[in-house]
């Protein structure tokens, strides 16, 4: 490059005539020049540590919403609508199962160029996101809340076709590619923490905590709201829009990440002498026992957290007979959402401000195991409030060991399987019946969302949305809402302390490998065998079972909340004994 600025500096002489190829040359050593100013200009002031922090968070969440739109789409797939599928069950299983065999290989693959390995896990997810525009669904599905004799109720959702194709000639390949997508996303989440949070982590080892907490606050926030906002629209005709849109957005950040330098003008070479091939790096951790207690604990955590997270509207349902699959005016959880999101966020603020930028080195690992376990205290606390809730819910009329539809009812055809939970309260009788159409309505009147039914032949001919134990239950359901949200939040606060001891347990040459490796012990752990056995307390506690499918559950489902309770203790019990173990190395950076 000096060359070609003295070439463009020197004089020419008015009688010399230089060769065209010097003067084409020239012309080319200007164009290099002016990019590499503007490549200087983006180096220092655009693809920076704190840029690459905000596309890390971005891609974060677009992942989470592009997975949770496509396991929408698999119950679609099902024919389930907006009730739970078993088929996505089995495609979280297996992809939890794809986790443990290649999250560990992914993260060592990675380690020399992590901004680029980032970069191919968002670029392939894409890509086969996008290959699922190419199968297209034939039909709507007939979602809306029926009365008796089949009329829809646009006060629940709006009406649409009530005939589907019984034959979908892309059903196989829209199936096979929705579940290679939704592996490749639980792939790319751990590329996330795996290359992006180290990468981060080595140029500004004093931000760590900083730089995992914004990470697990968005995974616990935005990412949960992530099926509210979805939910409608991938049960319509444009269900393409949002998908199309993720998928672009997942590409995006996938052509940012290439941008990046391998390493950045603040970042400190260190030289090692050990190797670092897949069976020495695999030999290092696995002897670390810091780093293989801490697994242990966060997948107790994970596994108690996101398996009661999964059952949090049959939770819901079965314990306060509030309908949640639809927002009821009287019952909508969306304010709480955004309340819930400022409280998880504002608390983990709090980790992230008192053990960031403190040392230069960042937090400790035995601090960091320590304050993780002590908080997990509180999340198994709160696990216990939320099991031992209740109020005076009573019984709805069909529900017992098994349901059955009432006699009353029985010429209206309802098949309440298609849309799940929906109760009206007989006002006269003070009875709550699953559906409209099983309590036999055939007219209504929406009210501006307050919606009443008339002409019923189940109880004195009058009902209203929702079921009668609404006012005895809305205050017991607020709180609820409120020690979720605490769940969440000191849930995502020990997460980020435990999970920084695996970041300070190890050197830095095998920090990718060290956190690729945790999370596929944690996919074991939390996401196939704890996912099983929730749903084994699932298929023990249910009320109402359609195709394999439970619509209804038993009050017994607090079980759930005091598993997870379970789960959270022996969490804070392991990690504290972790804080314990001395690591093989306290690796902060230096």
């Amino acid at each position: 490059m000096k060359i070609c600025e003295e070439l463009i500096t020197s004089p020419i002489k008015e009688d010399e005539k230089r060769p065209i190829f010097l003067e084409l040359y020239r012309k080319i050593a200007e164009k290099a020049i002016s990019y590499k100013k503007i490549w200087y200009l983006l180096r220092t002031y655009i693809l920076t540590v704190a840029r690459f922090d905000l596309f890390l968070q971005g891609a974060l969440l677009i992942v989470i919403l592009l997975e949770t739109n496509v396991y929408l789409l698999l119950r679609r797939n099902a024919g389930t609508g907006f009730l739970h599928s078993i088929n996505e069950d089995w495609v979280k299983v297996g992809a939890a199962g794809a986790e443990f065999l290649l999250g560990a290989a992914l993260g060592w693959w990675g380690r020399s160029w992590r901004h680029l390995a980032l970069s191919g896990c968002l670029g392939v997810t894409a890509a086969s996101g996008l290959i699922v525009l190419a199968f297209p669904y034939e039909e709507s599905q007939p979602l809306a809340v029926e009365l008796c004799g089949g009329g829809a109720i646009s006060a629940y959702n709006s009406p649409i076709s009530d005939v589907t194709s019984d034959l979908d000639p892309y059903m196989v390949p829209r199936t096979v590619f929705l579940c290679i997508t939704a592996v490749l996303c639980a792939l790319t989440k751990i590329s996330i923490w795996s290359h992006g949070l180290s990468y981060l982590d080595d140029h500004e080892p004093h931000n760590g905590p900083y730089f995992y907490g914004i990470l697990i606050s968005i995974r616990l926030s935005l990412g949960l709201n992530g099926q509210s906002w979805l939910r409608p629209g991938a049960v319509e005709e444009d269900w393409w829009h949002a998908h199309i849109s993720l998928c672009m957005l997942t590409l995006m950040f996938s052509i940012l990440f290439t941008l990046f330098p391998k390493r950045m003008p603040q970042f400190k070479e260190i030289i090692y002498e050990a190797d670092s091939g897949l069976w020495s790096s695999f030999t290092r951790v696995f002897h670390n026992r810091a780093v293989m207690l801490q697994t242990l604990a966060l997948s107790l955590l994970y596994a108690g957290l996101f398996g009661f997270i999964s059952n949090d509207t049959k939770f819901i349902q079965a314990r306060f007979h509030i309908e949640s699959l639809r927002q009821d005016p009287r019952t909508s959880r969306a304010i709480n959402d955004i309340f819930r999101s400022l409280v998880i966020i504002f608390f983990v603020t709090i980790f992230r401000m008192r053990f960031s930028v403190r040392r230069s080195d960042g937090v400790k690992a035995t601090t960091a195991s320590k304050v993780g376990g002590v908080v997990a205290v509180f999340v198994s606390v709160f696990f216990v409030v939320l099991a031992v809730l209740g109020c005076s819910a009573g019984d709805i009329v069909g529900v017992g060991d098994d349901y059955s539809p009432p006699a009353c009812s029985s010429q209206c055809g309802c098949d309440t399987a298609r849309y799940g939970f929906s109760p009206v309260c007989a006002v006269d009788e003070g009875l709550t019946y699953f559906s409209p159409c099983d309590a036999g309505c055939r007219q209504y009147q929406d009210l501006k969302g307050f919606v009443l039914f008339e002409n019923c032949t189940c109880g004195m001919q009058r009902a209203i949305r929702g079921s009668c134990s609404v006012p005895n239950c809305q205050t017991v359901y607020s709180v609820y809402l409120l020690i979720f949200a605490l769940v969440l939040a000191a849930a995502g606060a020990s997460i980020m302390m435990q999970g920084m001891v695996v970041l300070r347990s190890v050197e830095r040459q095998d920090k990718p490998f060290a956190l690729g490796f945790s999370y596929s012990i944690i996919g074991l752990l939390a996401h196939l065998l704890g996912h099983l056995f929730y749903m084994l307390i699932s298929n023990l506690t249910c009320a109402y079972k359609e195709n394999g499918v439970c619509i209804f559950h038993h009050p017994t489902v607090w079980w759930m909340a005091v598993t997870s309770a379970i789960l959270s203790l022996l969490s804070a019990a392991v990690s504290v004994i972790a804080s314990r173990v001395t690591p093989l190395t306290d690796y902060n950076g230096r």
